[in-house]
């Protein structure tokens, strides 16, 4: 069995307060437990980027998207659409700062 190396993320706002905890793997699974969610998706092709440098190279909207497509399998409105770009707004802008940060001091997996 194909071992995988994973990476987990503590993130906070400005303030301390807590916002939630990230995994992702290096071939291209996030999962998250966070205060506006608990949301998962898995991109296989990263355009042969780190996956990091992928999660760093996402926008907002389109992120928030892929976590709502996957939802959308089970749930399917406005309500949760509204929700997963929430999400996006409030979650992946710390992700980019660690992940950057994480880069920086820790380039290899």
């Amino acid at each position: 069995m194909e071992q995988i190396k994973c990476k987990s993320y503590q993130l906070r706002d400005e303030n301390g307060g807590w916002l939630g905890q990230i995994v992702l793997t290096e071939d291209g699974m996030f999962s998250s437990v966070t205060d506006y969610g608990n949301l998962s998706n898995v991109w296989r092709h990263a355009g042969g980027k780190d996956f990091r440098e992928f999660i760093i190279s996402l926008n907002v909207h389109y992120f928030g998207s892929k976590l709502y497509t996957g939802m959308a399998y089970i749930l399917y409105g406005k309500k949760c659409e509204q929700a997963c770009q929430k999400f996006a707004e409030k979650i992946l802008p710390p992700l980019q700062k660690a992940l950057k940060e994480d880069l920086i001091n820790n380039p290899n997996w």
